[in-house]
């Protein structure tokens, strides 16, 4: 009888070394590109801030006018509007909270992160203010062709005087930024009244039993002859 010698290699039969390799394969792990891969999401940008006008547009810049330039709802002095909402000025929260003080901190720890957000969202739109009618009936509005045509000129404000002498110097206002309930509003409003004369500040409204009413003032910038 034929012994096979112990070092002796037994070669598999071809069937065997097929299940073999079946096998094998079934058990490694796929290459990664033929798992399924997970897409990220995409990043949802907020839709661009547009112009548009609401009802409570009038209320919210009658209340701040008379909160920080009329002082007053009796001061009888006549308010010149720049036509169209400032896109120079304020640039945005970043350049408000860059110099912290007790009214600005007061203001910004009121405002919500929406009404924020929506502030600097609407920084830099120029929206037409004229198509308010109930704005329009108490202030005169000035273009911004004629603005430049005054304040261009050494004259300027000589000439501004003479043809608005009861007013309260020129104002401008931005755009109205407000919360997802519509129930607040911030609002810039800056007003000149000479080469070194004026305030800006930054107006934080609250809708109070169908009233609009200033709760939050900040001064933000100021020019006076002093200051020199």
């Amino acid at each position: 009888m034929n012994r096979r010698h112990p070092n002796m290699h037994h070669t598999p039969h071809p069937k065997s070394l097929l299940l073999i390799c079946m096998l094998a394969v079934s058990i490694l792990p796929l290459p990664l590109p033929c798992r399924a891969q997970k897409r990220p999401e995409a990043a949802v940008e907020p839709p661009p801030a547009i112009c548009t006008p609401l009802p409570d547009d009038d209320a919210i810049y009658s209340a701040a006018l008379t909160k920080v330039i009329l002082k007053d709802r009796n001061d009888r002095r006549q308010l010149v509007l720049l036509s169209q909402t400032s896109s120079a000025y304020p640039p945005g929260m970043a350049a408000f909270t860059a110099s912290s003080t007790p009214d600005k901190k007061e203001l910004l720890d009121a405002a919500s992160t929406a009404t924020k957000n929506d502030f600097d969202a609407k920084a830099k739109l120029n929206c037409d203010l004229t198509t308010n009618a109930a704005l329009s009936a108490g202030v005169v509005f000035m273009s911004p062709t004629e603005s430049d045509e005054f304040f261009s000129k050494a004259s300027g404000w000589k000439d501004f005087a003479a043809k608005y002498p009861n007013a309260a110097g020129f104002t401008i206002v931005s755009a109205i930024a407000f919360d997802a309930s519509h129930r607040q509003a911030l609002v810039y409003v800056g007003n000149s009244c000479g080469m070194l004369c004026g305030t800006g500040y930054v107006v934080l409204l609250e809708k109070r039993k169908d009233k609009w009413v200033a709760a939050k003032t900040a001064k933000i910038w100021n020019a006076s002859a002093s200051q020199n």
